[in-house]
């Protein structure tokens, strides 16, 4: 047995001797053939010219490649080196496998050009296409984890334990704009790897520090940046050249490691950490949004087509920790999910946690007690109608025990309100006694009251500010009109809109008035009739007009609580466009029928069921009335205008 092992071993030695003397003979045949393939292939593929000056073969597994230029044919070169030498693993070799064990390159230079629709580069980030049984061109189906394993695999055996690169350029040139990233030296040295990044935008110069280290047998990279001049903070650059955003930070670390492909799936597990970022979007705050600390622990999947931040995962946000789950898929469409769950904890923790000028009026509020909160949504984009989103927020013992930079309480009793338009304040005006037209709920038409209340929010009374359905319609609407067309809002959430917050409409902001309705409705901070009282009072109505009194002054000259059924329904019919309104007149003041039939239908019925009208009464409302007063006036102008162009 021994002597059959000990043949086994001396086979096996001279096979190896042999394969390596073939691979010494060869190696510049099976090393040549094996780049012209690549190049050829590549070649064909994307329509590319690849040439180089000189290749030549050093050692066993030693490649020197001099002179190398990379173009798509007809436009700028795309990737330039004088020399880059390369010592590969030769058993791997064998196998036709890239397995890098130094790296030397010498100006290395990667040069990005778009102008108007054109571009040298927009060929690297299109699916390759193939044909099908009847000769058709068809776009194959990305594999992610198959394209992911592939790319992980490339870097970590071309990245070797010892690599020296000078003089890497980054270029990106798009019209009139210029990014321009240098790395004079970049440095490998036993897995350890530093180097100090320069970034030049537009004339505007910044300076990086990069340190890190790699590791091939457990596809593990870790990496730390933070600014390398004299600012502490580092701006990142494209972002607003891109996005029109800017962001700012002080150090940012990723350390992660990858398994390889297993039964289709990579599994990512790593943690990042970001810390004095800054950041500005006018369509998430119109001010800086700073967040002083952010960890993430996470844990991702990737499989053929989808990906997935599996729960076990962590995220810390300032004092807050939770634990969110969220997985994207591609079947016809693409099929989101995402859940967060996180049970009984101190509530401070959350309002502490928020970002600096994210949520002005809550900065500095103080609260005891804890909150459970619960939010699912699930969003498949080829039937947005199944949309479903639940956001539960449950208050234990929760009081709040200092208010911060606002106090919610502002509408108990008179204030001042400004009004907007375009973001521009238009007018100001007490919600009291002191202003003439403000009117206490007792002098409105209850007729007006229960019209509004239908119109914009039939549950008011009776639900906490919220409405879950309707956010979820608003939500399905929005998203296939690919633009923000409903709010899904309650009477609540509108009063809390104008009231105490800026009239930018940003994710924030709309963040911002759910946390605000949240603390008023569960905190009875104001009387359900009180802020439906400040709600009639300040809405818009129309031009300038502001509040039921007003609104009823400036359409039919009479006090508000002398309105008929019809002038009442008009008037809760035009809260979602006032400055619309007076499109619905005729010059000389009457109501256009057609333009608020079925609407007069609709709250004449809702009318009669609350029991403010009969059937009788319900059977006699057509949408008939006549302006007078302010309004006509103001119609009766526009007419004649329209009519002296049309004469001259």
């Amino acid at each position: 047995m021994k002597k059959i092992l000990k043949d086994k071993r001396v086979a096996a030695g001279i096979i190896l001797f042999l394969l390596l003397f073939i691979l010494v003979l060869l190696r510049g045949v099976i090393v040549e053939s094996y780049i012209s393939g690549k190049v050829e292939s590549a070649e064909k593929r994307y329509a590319l010219e690849i040439n180089y000056d000189n290749l030549e073969i050093n050692g066993i597994a030693g490649i020197t490649l001099k002179g190398l230029s990379v173009c798509q044919t007809g436009h700028d070169t795309l990737i330039s080196s004088d020399e880059i030498s390369v010592r590969l693993n030769p058993l791997k070799l064998l196998f036709l496998k890239i397995d890098t064990r130094s790296l030397k390159i010498d100006k290395l230079a990667l040069n990005f050009v778009k102008e108007d629709s054109t571009s040298n580069y927009e060929f690297l980030f299109k699916e390759g296409k193939s044909l099908d049984t009847t000769g058709r061109k068809t776009v194959a189906r990305l594999n992610y984890s198959r394209h992911l394993d592939n790319l992980l695999s490339m870097i970590f055996g071309i990245l070797p334990k010892n690599a020296q690169i000078q003089e890497l350029s980054v270029v990106y040139k798009y019209d009139e704009y210029y990014l321009k990233v240098n790395v004079p030296d970049f440095k490998v040295d036993k897995d350890v790897f530093t180097a100090k990044i320069f970034t030049e935008e537009c004339g505007h110069s910044e300076q990086l520090v990069l340190d890190g280290k790699l590791n091939d047998s457990k596809r593990n990279i870790a990496v730390k940046i933070y600014s390398g001049g004299e600012k502490r903070f580092f701006s990142m650059p494209f972002i607003n050249f891109r996005w029109s955003a800017t962001m700012q930070f002080d150090t940012l670390s990723l350390d992660f490691s990858s398994t390889e492909r297993d039964n289709g799936v990579i599994t990512i597990k790593g943690n990042s950490a970001v810390a004095g970022v800054a950041f500005y979007h006018e369509k998430v705050s119109p001010e800086n949004v700073v967040l002083k600390n952010a960890h993430f622990n996470y844990k991702v999947n990737i499989g053929e087509n989808y990906f997935e931040l599996d729960s076990s995962s962590v995220f810390r946000i300032n004092d807050l920790t939770f634990s969110p789950y969220f997985k994207a898929q591609k079947r016809d469409k693409w099929v989101l999910t995402a859940s967060v769950n996180k049970s009984k904890f101190p509530a401070q923790q959350l309002f502490s946690s928020l970002p600096e000028g994210l949520f002005r009026n809550l900065e500095g509020i103080e609260v005891s007690g804890n909150i459970d909160y619960h939010f699912y949504l699930n969003i498949d984009f080829s039937n947005v109608d199944s949309l479903k989103i639940e956001s539960l927020m449950r208050p234990d013992h929760f009081r709040i025990v200092k208010y911060g930079k606002t106090d919610l309480r502002r509408m108990n009793g008179e204030f001042e309100y400004t009004a907007y338009e375009n973001g521009i304040p238009v007018r100001t005006f007490a919600v009291g006694p002191s202003n003439p037209n403000f009117r206490s709920l007792d002098q409105i038409s209850p007729i007006l009251q229960m019209a509004v209340m239908q119109s914009e929010d039939g549950g008011f009374f009776y639900h906490n500010g919220f409405l879950p359905e309707a956010i979820r319609e608003a939500l399905a609407t929005n998203i296939k009109d690919k633009r923000f067309r409903r709010g899904g809002s309650t009477i609540s959430m509108q009063l809390v809109k104008n009231v105490f917050l800026s009239r930018h409409k940003t994710l924030a902001r709309k963040f911002e008035e759910m946390l605000i309705v949240w603390l008023i409705e569960n905190n009875r901070l104001s009387s359900k009739q009180r802020m439906f009282e400040v709600y009639m009072n300040i809405i818009e109505w129309g031009p300038m007009v502001y509040g039921a009194n007003e609104a009823a002054r400036f359409y039919f000259n009479k006090d508000v609580r002398d309105l008929t059924v019809n002038e009442s329904i008009f008037l809760a019919g035009i809260i979602p466009s006032p400055k619309r309104s007076l499109n619905n007149f005729t010059p000389d003041g009457q109501l256009i029928p057609e333009r608020m039939d079925g609407y007069f239908r609709l709250l004449a019925g809702r009318l009669r069921v609350k029991g403010l009208i009969t059937e009788a009464e319900e059977a006699l409302i057509k949408p008939e009335l006549r302006l007078s007063g302010e309004s006509l006036r103001i119609i009766q102008q526009r007419a004649a205008v329209r009519d002296s162009i049309m004469w001259h």
